[in-house]
């Protein structure tokens, strides 16, 4: 990180002597608020003091001006800011504290969904001293005709962040003793923010004096870093960079994919002819194709059930429950995804197959939906979804996959791509956005899957494996130079086999398809200037923000739904924007992000159209939808009377029916 600041090591250590010296002034303010039985009040005032000496250490001016203007929500409505901070003409910054998290006793204090500036009722006679607003005399005032409100801090910042775009601000830096909390707007409403634990620091840099560790919190939290007067943030270009290592993810999550296909069709194959002696042409075009669309059924289950488990907060799997996790869960396969299988029972059996049968299969049924006994055992609503309908596959249905090609399958979709001297990364799912989600699905419509007639070899461009290779029969090898063939790490030639069930890139598939994913600047800009004109009627009182819920979208080439989703976005973000100011109330912040995802769901199930010409797509485009806009007991939503295969090209007839025709 250090080297995307700019500076030369001489520097380093110069921001290294600026912050060090906070390390004795910290733990004498430690001591004192622990060993002196300091009074609240007191210890709010010697917190003020040491964030005072931090924030100067910063870079910032900690003494002016301090509280000067409260920040109004309303004409009576404030919240206690420390400072604020400008870019241009926009509030970017501002610095807020919150009582020390440093520990007393056995007891661990008040963190920041439990603190609070003041007591929900003033009228009280006998108000909880920790939390009224008088404990902080010391360090602001505020007018008795005034209030605090949201008085829970985590509510105030949520309140913060949710204000009008001029005013609110990008980033707020909370003070609180020993502990610095890092906010940016969008990543709080995910649940994600960073927090640096002072006391660990100091005890860290002096452990390892040659870490610029000092440096490393100055570049982070300091006004150069976080207001700069002209050059791009240094927490925008990270998180630029961690955009760069979500497309590495999707790449490595698309050849999952590409891969698991191919092991699902190959294994079904084997039990169909070993186990069930089957007889048949796997070359057979039909055959050949439902299986692609089977295994592609499987894979979009797998997927939706990877992030429904690491989405808690939507309740559509009980992933906090004991029973389920250990007994039931994906999760707990994934625990298993490098357990080295040895015996023939722990290769060739069916473990994880049985597993995740019955994991679809309370999906697909439910499990105690309906019960209100005193049984404990966890709930599982039903998803009403063809996507876990076995009667929808055409041959995966009576298949049972060994353990060795499960294990090999969840290993790939849970794990980054095996590189020399490095450590496979775990794929968070929960982190994972539709975005990235929708290019890869997107990425795959063009593929094509057959078993192979005769043995093939992959060729790439010279010396450019990495940008796509292609399949071509192997008696054409002498066509191609040895740098434009595909080889092993022995160096010999990747020959797919005859008979092999191969999921690739064909020819000109993808020029004929024209499958391309809209990367998601493109379909955010274009969005944002396609809406400028409707918003612009808003903002003049010329339309309501209930006619927003009236706007229906087509998208004649949906895809993976790139834009469908980027225009529910924005759609639901504006209609409640200018709906709260045309009530003049605001919706509670803690419920702000449930209620955008049911206006995303109700323009999504109500108002949302597409064609493409590829059936694949729309199952795509169908799931991407879906979980986009899915929230907490939302029903499975039904796409399939808006969202349909077809050729918008061709155009529709123009057809007139007269009124007795039809009444």
């Amino acid at each position: 990180m250090l080297s995307k600041t700019g500076y030369a090591a001489e520097d380093i250590k110069d921001f290294n002597k600026r912050v060090s010296p906070l390390k004795d002034k910290f733990f004498r303010f430690k001591q004192l608020f622990i060993e002196d039985k300091l009074r609240t009040k007191d210890k709010i005032y010697e917190s003020h003091q040491f964030h005072t000496s931090l924030i100067n250490a910063l870079g910032y001016d900690g003494n002016h001006p301090q509280y000067s203007n409260l920040f109004h929500l309303s004409e009576n409505e404030v919240i206690p800011v420390r400072h604020i901070l400008h870019r241009g003409d926009k509030v970017h910054l501002m610095i807020m504290e919150m009582q020390a998290l440093i520990k007393e006793d056995d007891t661990d204090p008040d963190g920041l969904f439990e603190q609070r500036y003041n007591v929900e009722d003033e009228t009280q006679n006998n108000p909880p001293q920790k939390y009224h607003r008088t404990q902080w005399d010391r360090v602001f005032q505020v007018s008795a005709h005034l209030k605090i409100s949201p008085v829970v801090i985590n509510k105030a910042i949520s309140e913060l962040f949710l204000f009008e775009p001029q005013l609110r601000p990008k980033y707020i830096l909370l003070l609180a003793g020993n502990i610095v909390y890092l906010l940016e707007q969008e990543k709080w409403f995910r649940g994600s923010y960073l927090v640096f634990d002072l006391e660990e620091l100091f005890t860290e840099a002096t452990a390892n004096r040659n870490a610029n560790y000092y440096a490393l919190l100055y570049f982070l939290l300091s006004k150069e870093s976080l207001t700069p007067e002209c050059n791009m943030v240094l927490l925008d270009q990270l998180d630029e960079d961690s955009h760069k290592s979500a497309y590495e993810v999707t790449k490595d999550l698309k050849e999952g994919i590409i891969h698991a296909v191919e092991a699902l069709a190959n294994e079904a194959l084997y039990f169909q002819k070993n186990v069930l002696q089957e007889v048949f042409d796997e070359t057979d075009d039909t055959f050949e194709q439902e299986i692609k669309d089977d295994c592609l059924n499987i894979i979009y289950r797998l997927l939706f059930v990877f992030y429904a488990e690491s989405r808690e907060d939507l309740d559509i799997l009980p992933s906090n429950d004991p029973i389920y996790n250990k007994g039931y869960s994906l999760e707990m396969l994934r625990d298993l995804e490098q357990v080295p299988l040895y015996s023939e029972t722990s290769l060739n059996g069916y473990f994880f197959h049985e597993s995740l049968s019955k994991l679809f299969e309370v999906l697909s049924s439910g499990y105690r939906e309906k019960e209100n006994g005193q049984n404990k055992s966890f709930k599982v609503r039903h998803i009403d979804s063809p996507l876990f309908n076995n009667a929808k596959l055409h041959h995966l249905h009576k298949v049972k996959f060994r353990n060795k090609v499960w294990q090999d399958i969840i290993c790939r979709l849970s794990l980054s791509k095996q590189q020399r001297n490095r450590t496979r990364g775990r794929i968070s799912y929960a982190n994972l956005g539709i975005n990235q989600l929708g290019s890869v699905y997107e990425s795959l419509l063009a593929y094509r899957g057959f078993y192979a007639e005769q043995d093939y070899i992959e060729v790439h461009k010279a010396d450019s494996p990495n940008e796509g290779t292609y399949l071509v029969p192997r008696i054409r090898r002498d066509d191609f130079q040895e740098n434009e063939i595909l080889k092993d790490s022995a160096e010999h030639d990747l020959i797919t086999k005859k008979g092999t069930f191969v999921y690739r890139l064909s020819g000109r598939d993808r020029q004929k398809s024209a499958s391309y994913y809209t990367p998601e600047v493109l379909t955010r800009c274009t969005v944002k200037y396609t809406l400028k004109p409707i918003l612009e009627k808003l903002d003049a009182g010329e339309m309501k923000a209930t006619e927003l819920l009236e706007l229906k979208l087509l998208e004649p080439a949906m895809g993976a739904a790139a834009f469908h989703n980027e225009m529910i976005n924005q759609l639901a973000e504006a209609y409640l924007t200018y709906r709260q100011k045309e009530l003049n109330k605001r919706v509670a912040p803690d419920l702000f992000k449930e209620e955008l995802q049911k206006v995303k769901a109700y323009i999504a199930t109500n108002n949302t159209y597409g064609v493409d010409l590829n059936p694949t797509a729309i199952e795509l485009g169908k799931l991407s939808l879906w979980l986009n806009v899915i929230h907490k007991d939302m029903e499975t939503p039904f796409f399939s009377n808006r969202l349909a295969v077809g050729n918008a090209v061709v155009g529709a007839w123009l057809k007139v029916y007269k009124e007795k025709d039809i009444a």
